[in-house]
């Protein structure tokens, strides 16, 4: 036989093994797609969580390269008084931007989700996940669960700016300039020495402060004018710059759940702002369902539009940091922003308009449906108890706070996340909520 016969015969064989190699290839592909979401699914509560972890680490990562410049001065070329200065302000805001967002937007997520299935694992990641950006785990769910989303815009939720007579609220430097650490520092101690927040708030408050200091003093003892440049300073920031202006534009303008629901909290639709901000700017869809995972806020706004148009909720079609532009710019900015509509979210629209279309959402709200009851089945092995549903409680009563509390720690049983979410949501403060609060402990 010649070469070239035999070329031509063993060419269609090499052919037909071509379709089977592709396939092995796909099976192979698979196979390693698989074993990657098991193990997504084994260490994480959700998928989407490993995000966050990321975030978190290139956020230290991000620390630890500011500190290596500043200790090797030679290998850097920062050597001399003026590019310390210089580099001081240019990395300290960077370091302040990223560690806002990561305690402000990425813990914000834990502390109402959990990200890993492991207990031990959220407790002692959330604690270096926060002291990085200037707060003790512990202090910082306290501010936000037991404080903000259970009194939200009630006269005890210290979080939010202070409000004058006529209930405009404080002006934003002035706000942003004293709620950290000042004001907080106050109520911290308020809550802790009266027992608001639980039993044995004080002894397990002192516990995770001392924690956090061994954790946070790291930088000074290694060099101290490094730890006021490149750790205080970005720190002061991240708190006041970023997690500051965000709290303030979050709820500019709205009044609490009490006096109409739905309009607690503005919506902010920026895709480019919520793709990079876990969402955050669903801020409406959050407070009434917290414990909806920040990758389905998208699809839960869709979901409560209508009913968002019925209350007339404050939607706008930027991020927080063009609100905070507009509100930080003249002495009416807060009034402007008020003005402010996304397409469609027009408040002057008819009532009744807005009305006939929630009455006519029920395949939508199905969806939700089957999305909430995934979220609380999916978390049903990691670590939450038997809920309660919670109901909305203001005043200054510490009992009646503890109350409310540790029902929103708690957070609502299955029955009630598969309720309408357009219906169960109107006067309740954890709608949905699970329990992370006992993980921490």
């Amino acid at each position: 036989m010649s070469t070239e016969s035999a070329r031509n015969q063993s060419a269609p064989q090499a052919g037909d093994s071509a379709p089977a190699a592709a396939s092995s290839r796909e099976r192979g592909a698979a196979k390693g797609s698989g074993r990657k979401h098991e193990f997504l699914t084994k260490v994480f509560a959700h998928p989407q969580d490993v995000h966050c972890f990321i975030y978190h680490m290139v956020s230290i990562g991000a620390y630890l390269a500011a500190f290596w410049v500043w200790l090797n001065p030679e290998q850097s070329g920062v050597d001399t008084t003026l590019d310390r200065i210089a580099f001081t302000l240019g990395a300290g805001l960077l370091l302040g931007w990223i560690s806002g967002i990561d305690v402000g937007v990425n813990f914000h997520n834990h502390t109402h989700r959990r990200i890993f299935r492991s207990s031990f694992l959220n407790r002692w990641f959330g604690r270096f996940w926060t002291f990085s950006g200037g707060w003790p785990s512990y202090y910082w769910d306290h501010s936000h669960i037991v404080v903000h989303h259970a009194n939200v815009l009630e006269d005890n939720d210290w979080t939010v700016p202070k409000r004058s007579a006529d209930g405009r609220y404080e002006n934003i430097y002035t706000y942003l300039f004293l709620h950290w650490p000042w004001r907080y520092a106050i109520h911290f101690w308020k809550d802790f020495t009266t027992g608001v927040g639980g039993h044995r708030v004080g002894r397990r408050a002192i516990k995770e402060l001392t924690i956090f200091l061994v954790m946070w003093s790291i930088p000074f003892l290694i060099d101290p004018l490094m730890g006021l440049a490149l750790w205080l300073f970005p720190q002061w920031i991240g708190n006041v710059m970023i997690m500051g202006s965000g709290m303030y534009v979050q709820h500019s303008g709205c009044v609490s759940k009490s006096v109409a629901p739905m309009r607690h909290s503005n919506t902010f639709l920026s895709p480019f702002f919520n793709m990079t901000m876990f969402n955050i700017g669903y801020h409406v869809e959050h407070h009434d369902f917290p414990a909806v995972h920040w990758s389905v806020l998208p699809r839960l706004h869709k979901e409560l539009t209508p009913k968002m148009l019925a209350a007339k909720s404050h939607v706008v079609p930027y991020g927080y940091y063009h609100a905070a532009h507009i509100v930080s710019g003249s002495v009416d900015g807060d009034l402007l922003f008020e003005r402010d509509e996304a397409n469609g979210f027009e408040r002057h629209l008819e009532t009744a308009q807005a009305a006939s279309s929630a009455s006519g959402s029920t395949a939508a709200v199905t969806e939700g449906q089957d999305a909430a009851a995934e979220q609380v089945e999916s978390h049903g092995n990691n670590g939450s108890e038997a809920a309660q549903p919670n109901g909305h409680v203001s005043g200054s009563d510490p009992a009646a706070r503890n109350g409310s509390a540790e029902q929103n720690r708690n957070g609502v049983a299955a029955d009630a996340a598969l309720e309408s979410p357009l219906e169960s949501s109107a006067d309740s403060i954890a709608a949905a909520r699970l329990n992370p609060g006992r993980e921490l402990s």
